[in-house]
């Protein structure tokens, strides 16, 4: 619809005497059909929320706009101004008795961006003012509360407001005034000003946690290092000091704190490294040289502090000096071999690592061809333990990857199905046609064990299971299957060969990889009587696929094992009121026809798993 029919749409519903669940769904259905529905919150959102605001008001939310959207990818502002603004007015008065402060804050910066489009000073100054008033009238601890919930605004405070609020509420207002410090994530970390009022006015109080919060996400690096070399030269007492520089440490910004770490420890060398080794991810070193992390890596060479030395290399070294370092340990035929090791040891590891909820990150440095296979040449113990997530094909080499024939050529059949575990996953998109071929050599090597399944299953196993999780992505997995010949031998032509080793077989049931369990279910829904008695053995784990979250295709050849589980009347009503279970399953995505075949399979197999209504009818023809 144009807009002004829409409106027009949306004025005929709101007149109707319709019930509000009839409504709602009408308005549903007009917002999923209309991009432009949004744009007119201003007409039937006050309405809604005078009618039932309990039931309209997660509509109003999930469709509330301050702008008009329209086709190819354009949209206007719709103003808080004329008639329009009566209505909002209106609305914004009701919500804000009504205290919901979520809507209140999205109308009143609705209102405020009208005035102030660009959100300069005079749209931070109106709600800095806004906000004290507020604060000020609240007569108590829970309404200041619902106040800065109410204005808790994309905006930054001054000092003198910050401490006109910290004076009105200074506990409650602890984590407001935080969120709102002016920041400099990526800017200039000179522009970090100290807001010395409100830190005196928090001593006064005696609110040392908040003075100490407020000082690390405020204190400019100078001054951070001039307090730190007070401290050292203040405090002698190693774990006492160690406090005081945590109590000290900057928060709120991307810091290169290599200088001041050099500073404290040349001030004050071990005491320190408790301090330094915790948060050496704020070292970095320069864009074209090794910049300050270069000096605190030297001067810890120099004391012959190892431990330091290797933290700062593995965490903070670019990747050439990493390999140029490793390689000189190898050649050190000077040194002991037992330091050499430890400080082989001390490289090994992740460099850094970034956590979120549900999600991790973690950096490792792989070791270049020639490296590792030093290494592997004179320590092949630590290729086989901690360097061996360092050993990884490199993605754009054009060179036959040596260490991998040198592993073949001694029968290092760990380091075998490693590798293979990094190559199987490996396409033509985003690789070297060279990596494919080195799968390719590795495909004749597993293809030569088929001649004992056995040993080809446990092989083949461990080096599926060896596949880290999403490595393989559900659209690329064709694309993989038709380029790389390693994984079509292991993925696609092997499947019965897995049942020679019920191991085996069990250690793909609990991979990973998702494509490695779907590879585990094909082989225990094959038509053989090995298949059909592991899958007996494994339907603890099977009938767990009934219910948890899986992929369509994966869930089907789940189907297909649980299938060949059902041997025995007690097996099968395991399967069969899980399976009557899973029919309830909201899951719009679960194959409830296949979920049904299977059921109706069982129910023929075994007539004892039928209810009343579906026991079969006979009628017979009076004589």
């Amino acid at each position: 619809m144009s807009p002004r029919d829409l409106e027009q749409r949306i004025r005929q519903l709101l007149g109707q005497s319709l019930p509000e669940v009839d409504l709602r769904r009408q308005l549903e259905e007009l917002a999923a059909a209309e991009i432009s529905f949004s744009g007119f919150t201003w007409l039937w959102g006050p309405e809604l929320y005078r009618r039932h605001r309990l039931m309209f008001r997660p509509f109003i939310l999930s469709r509330f706009s301050s702008a008009l959207f329209l086709p190819k990818w354009k949209w206007e502002r719709v103003p808080w101004k004329g008639a329009r603004a009566a209505i909002l007015d209106a609305w914004l008065k009701q919500v804000d008795a009504d205290d919901d402060a979520e809507l209140f804050r999205r109308l009143y910066e609705w209102k405020l961006t009208t005035r102030f489009p660009r959100r300069g000073s005079g749209y931070e100054a109106a709600v800095r003012g806004e906000l004290l008033s507020r604060l000020r009238a609240a007569a108590t601890a829970a309404r200041r509360q619902v106040v800065l919930r109410k204005l808790d605004l994309w905006f930054e405070l001054d000092e003198t407001t910050a401490c006109d609020l910290y004076g009105v509420d200074a506990r409650g207002t602890h984590g407001y005034l935080l969120r709102r410090l002016p920041r400099r994530w990526l800017g200039d970390t000179a522009k970090r000003k100290l807001w010395t009022r409100l830190i005196q006015f928090a001593d006064q109080r005696g609110d040392a946690e908040f003075r100490w919060r407020l000082y690390r996400n405020q204190v400019p690096l100078a001054d951070w290092q001039r307090d730190c070399l007070a401290l050292c030269e203040r405090i002698q007492d190693s774990p006492e000091l160690v406090d005081e520089l945590e109590k000290r440490h900057p928060q709120g910004g991307w810091f290169n704190l290599a200088d001041g770490f050099y500073q404290i420890v040349q001030r004050r060398g071990r005491d320190v490294f408790p301090y330094v080794m915790r948060h050496l991810q704020e070292v970095w070193g320069g864009w074209l040289a090794r910049g300050k992390y270069g000096k605190l890596a030297d001067y810890a060479r120099e004391k012959g502090w190892w431990d330091l030395w290797a933290a700062l290399v593995r965490t903070c070294s670019a990747q050439k000096e990493f390999q140029t370092e490793v390689q000189r340990l190898i050649n050190d035929r000077a040194t002991p071999e037992g330091d050499i090791v430890r400080r082989l040891l001390a490289l090994a590891g992740g460099s850094r690592e970034w956590n979120w909820p549900g999600l991790g990150v973690t950096v490792v440095r792989s070791l270049d061809d020639a490296v590792a296979l030093s290494l592997y040449e004179r320590f092949p113990e630590l290729i086989h333990g901690p360097f061996k997530l360092h050993v990884q094909p490199n993605a754009w080499s054009k060179a036959p990857f040596r260490l991998l024939h040198r592993f073949l050529e001694s029968s290092d059949e760990e380091m075998i199905d490693f590798m293979a575990s990094r190559l199987v996953t490996r396409s033509r998109w985003g690789s070297s046609p060279q990596l494919l071929e080195e799968g390719a050599v590795l495909a004749n090597y597993y293809e030569a064990l088929k001649a004992n399944e056995t040993v080809f299953s446990r092989r083949a196993a461990n080096v599926l299971t060896q596949i880290p999780a999403y490595a393989i992505w559900p659209w690329a997995y064709h694309a993989l299957i038709r380029e790389n010949r390693l994984a079509r031998l292991l993925f696609e032509r092997s499947a019965i060969s897995y049942l020679a080793d019920e191991r085996s077989l069990a250690d793909l049931v609990e991979a990973s990889e998702i494509h490695v369990m779907a590879l585990a279910y094909r082989a225990l829904g094959l038509d053989d009587e090995r298949a059909r008695a592991q899958a007996v053995r494994h339907l603890p784990l099977l009938l767990g696929t009934l219910l948890r979250p899986l992929q369509r295709g994966t869930r089907e050849l789940a189907f297909g094992a649980l299938d060949n589980a059902a041997r025995t009347p007690e097996h099968a009503r395991w399967i069969h009121d899980t399976a009557r279970d899973a029919l309830y399953l909201p899951d719009k995505h679960y194959p409830k026809e296949k979920l049904l075949t299977l059921i109706a399979r069982l129910v023929h197999r075994f007539p004892e798993l039928r209810k009343a209504a579906e026991q079969p009818r006979i009628y017979r023809r009076v004589a």
